[in-house]
């Protein structure tokens, strides 16, 4: 083990515990003020547009299930929703989606957010950590299929957003307030 002490162990634990619960709160806090945002914005969306991204998130989903041997009407029965239901919690996800890039997209050139190429590199390299894939392999694909504009978008997005929740007054349940600044 790396620690002398059981002390030592207890300590780490405790530090890592309490840093997962900082890291949860901001991404709550996260969403929160983003969904706030949203709500408080009417940002108008191309239907056609809209109508294409729901269709081909549709698809994405039944080729998951498809893979996993799975039918719509299992996966429906085993959440306990309707087609309907499920139809109507996808577009408000797709609508909600394509309103925050919209939107992050405005504060980024209000605010002439650019992507410095360490950041890229870093961002391509997080992704492909998630994705399980070997970073190199990862990139020359993202460059190859010209990717790279999406993940440079993503990135100043990513930015956006944090500098709208960094202004953001955030309180825990208690009341207290949440520094997320530094998350």
């Amino acid at each position: 083990s790396e620690f002398d002490t059981a002390e030592e162990l207890r300590e780490d634990v405790r530090t890592r515990l309490e840093r997962g619960k900082r890291l949860e709160q901001a991404a709550a806090a996260r969403d929160a003020v983003l969904e706030k945002l949203l709500d408080s914005a009417e940002i108008p969306l191309p239907e056609a547009t809209v109508a294409a991204e729901i269709a081909g998130r549709r698809q994405e989903i039944e080729q998951q299930l498809m893979y996993a041997g799975m039918s719509m009407e299992e996966y429906l029965d085993n959440e306990k929703q309707t087609v309907d239901e499920f139809e109507g919690e996808l577009e408000k996800r797709v609508r909600d989606a394509m309103a925050a890039q919209f939107l992050l997209d405005e504060v980024a050139k209000t605010e002439e957010l650019g992507v410095e190429q360490a950041e890229l590199s870093q961002h391509l390299f997080r992704r492909a950590q998630q994705s399980g894939q070997n970073p190199d392999d990862f990139i020359k694909h993202m460059v190859e299929h010209n990717h790279i504009p999406e993940m440079v978008a993503e990135v100043v997005r990513g930015k956006a957003l944090a500098l709208i929740v960094e202004s953001a007054k955030v309180t825990d349940a208690s009341g207290n307030h949440v520094e997320l600044k530094n998350l």
